[in-house]
């Protein structure tokens, strides 16, 4: 079998054969994944894709309580930086 031929097989395997779903599941995770819910979470996802943030975050859900000077540390910033970064994380939660 060539490299083309198993793409194509593997391509196949992903299609339904005959297109049906379950309208009562559609219908409920619909419900529960509204853009109002959605929204919410890709808010908090997108504080967490910076990896600064994240370093903070993860800091103090380890720690608890940390001093801007030791986040400063952590995250080889300035203390400006470290207090932007807490205040930014403050108002968005």
């Amino acid at each position: 079998m060539s490299l083309v031929d198993k793409n194509i097989k593997d391509t196949q395997k992903d299609e339904c054969e005959i297109y049906c779903y379950d309208p009562i599941k559609v219908s409920k995770l619909q419900d529960l994944l509204s853009s109002k819910s959605t929204l919410h979470l890709s808010k908090k996802f997108k504080l967490l894709a910076d990896e600064t943030r994240l370093k903070i975050i993860l800091s103090l859900s380890i720690e608890g309580e940390l001093c801007v000077c030791d986040v400063a540390n952590i995250i080889q910033s300035s203390i400006a930086t470290a207090s932007y970064h807490l205040r930014f994380l403050k108002n968005q939660v």
